[in-house]
């Protein structure tokens, strides 16, 4: 009887974290407040969601300092950064630093399809660099690729069920600096 319990148990929290959705994650800088900004957006609603052990990596120019990110948390646990989180201009991928960010969570409420902010971070010189980005699962290095020394910096967000949520990184091809983003035609003499 205790067996079948268990396994009805563990049946039903195997259904719940499928039935939960998934999260997409995006960067910004925010020139107003010179910082740049992480953000969860979810396909569904919950008004205390899970947020279990999750890892966010931002990957920088390489000609960013190589100092540690200045994070400050707001949703999702208390988000930080350690230095062996970090890799400089690895040889598979020399142009970028990468920068894997972490948190044991917290119940955070999220609604679907709106923007949540995880945290926020600067640079030690608290200057804005052009390219910043979030983490490509299974197209930027792995953790055997050269230089990577073995860290794992796949993003992944844990639902408190040992199942990860994460989905995708939206607007995801580099922050710009520029408080405009029109570009003007060319004028023809």
């Amino acid at each position: 009887m205790k067996k079948i319990l268990f396994l009805a148990i563990l049946g039903f929290m195997s259904l719940t974290s499928f039935a939960q959705g998934t999260i997409d994650l995006s960067v910004k800088w925010n020139s107003a407040l010179s910082r740049y900004e992480v953000y969860a957006r979810p396909n569904f609603s919950s008004s205390s969601f899970t947020w279990g052990i999750s890892q966010i990596t931002v990957v920088v120019p390489a000609s960013a300092p190589d100092a540690l990110l200045s994070i400050s948390s707001f949703n999702g646990g208390g988000w930080g950064l350690a230095a062996s989180n970090q890799v400089f201009a690895p040889a598979s991928s020399p142009g970028n630093d990468f920068n894997g960010i972490q948190s044991s969570g917290q119940p955070v409420a999220l609604t679907q399809g709106q923007e949540t902010l995880l945290f926020t971070f600067t640079f030690a010189d608290y200057l804005c660099r052009d390219g910043v980005r979030l983490f490509i699962n299974n197209s930027d290095p792995a953790s055997s690729a050269s230089g990577m020394k073995g860290g794992d910096y796949k993003n992944a967000i844990d639902n408190g069920l040992v199942a990860d949520v994460y989905n995708i990184n939206y607007n995801n091809a580099g922050t710009s600096c520029s408080a405009c983003a029109i570009t003007a035609p060319e004028l023809i003499k």
